[in-house]
């Protein structure tokens, strides 16, 4: 008897594995949100255009917004955010140039460009309007001013108070510690 109890064990956790395996493959290979096939079509594996949806599913839980494409983020009608594929330095152009992602190499004047990662890398929100911008990263990123000259972009605490500004436009931080960082008003 304990034999085939521990037969029947085997069988219920192979079973279990199999299981477990084909819903992790089916949720990779069938990401079928709206923009998969925008994905698809920017050159994203299954598992990537899954990671990148669960990346702009978790900043839209944190900041609000609506998801315009696949990887951009409209952070409630005054500026976007183009969330980079996990793992990738830079977000990739996936609307066919239909969303400017001014962030991507050459700041264009007038813009204030907040990175996640370091030597501006990663996800990146382009603000441009004066108004106070969420930021919703915790570790180390990156940041350049390069609105009109003398333009002094604020750094705000999670009371929206401002505890460090920086020299005025044109300036950077390629090493910027986000973790005390929630706000910046870009002017």
């Amino acid at each position: 008897m304990s034999k085939i109890k521990a037969m029947f064990a085997v069988a219920v956790a192979a079973l279990a594995l199999t299981v477990s395996a084909g819903a992790a493959s089916a949720g990779a290979v069938g990401a079928t949100t709206p923009y998969a096939s925008q994905a698809k079509q920017a050159g994203l594996t299954a598992s990537q255009t899954s990671a990148l949806q669960n990346e702009v599913d978790r900043y839209l839980a944190q900041m609000g917004g609506k998801q315009v494409a696949a990887n951009v983020i409209d952070l409630g009608g005054k500026n976007l955010m183009f969330v980079a594929v996990p793992g990738e330095a830079h977000p990739r152009d996936m609307t066919k140039g239909a969303l400017d992602n001014v962030c991507d190499d050459v700041i264009p004047y007038g813009y204030f460009c907040a990175f996640s990662g370091t030597g501006f890398t990663g996800t990146s929100i382009p603000m441009y309007h004066c108004d106070r911008y969420r930021i919703p990263w915790t570790a180390d990123g990156s940041w350049i001013n390069n609105q009109t000259r003398g333009t002094v972009a604020n750094f705000l605490d999670d009371s929206g108070v401002s505890r460090w500004h920086d020299d005025g436009a044109y300036s950077y931080d390629r090493d910027a510690p986000w973790y005390w960082v929630h706000w910046v008003k870009n002017c």
